[in-house]
C-alpha cells in the first residue's frame, strides 16, 4: 500500500480571492453599482424623453389647446381641447364622422361642435378653426 504524503509549508501567505487580487474592494464594488445605476437610469431617461419629443410631434394635425375652466366656485382646471384648421373642401359632416366616438351619432356631433364654436349654420370657411368636443 502506498501513501502520499505533502509536505506543507506554513510559511507561505495564503492566496487572496480573486477580487482582492484584481484590487476590487468592497467600496469600489458599491462604487461601480452606483456608477452603473446612474448610466442606467440617464440612458432610460433619455429614451423616455425622445418617445415623448416624437409623440409631441406625430400628431395627426390637429391642435390640443388647454382650455382653462372656472366654475362657480372659482376653481380652475386644465382641460385639453382638440382644434380642426379647415381646409379646402372640408365639412362639419366629414370632420364629425372622422373625430366623433365609434359608438356616438354624427348628427349630435354635428349639434356640438356647432354649439362649441357658436356656429348658426354648417358653412365653414377656409381657415377657420374649430374646437372639437
Amino acid at each position: 500500500m502506498y501513501i502520499a504524503y505533502s509536505h506543507t509549508n506554513n510559511s507561505r501567505k495564503p492566496h487572496r480571492s480573486a477580487s482582492a487580487s484584481k484590487g476590487m474592494t468592497p467600496t469600489f464594488g458599491y462604487t461601480k453599482a452606483i456608477v452603473r445605476f446612474v448610466l442606467l437610469a440617464v440612458i432610460l431617461g433619455t429614451v423616455f424623453s425622445f418617445g415623448a419629443m416624437v409623440q409631441a410631434y406625430a400628431g395627426d394635425g390637429a391642435a390640443a389647446t388647454p382650455v382653462t375652466i372656472t366654475s362657480a366656485n372659482h376653481i380652475s382646471k386644465v382641460v385639453v381641447q382638440d382644434q380642426v384648421i379647415i381646409q379646402r373642401g372640408d365639412t362639419l359632416w366629414n370632420i364629425a364622422s372622422s373625430h366623433k366616438k365609434s359608438d356616438e351619432n354624427i348628427r349630435s356631433y354635428v349639434d356640438k361642435i356647432k354649439s362649441i364654436n357658436h356656429l348658426n349654420t354648417s358653412s365653414l370657411k377656409e381657415g377657420q378653426v374649430l374646437s372639437l368636443p
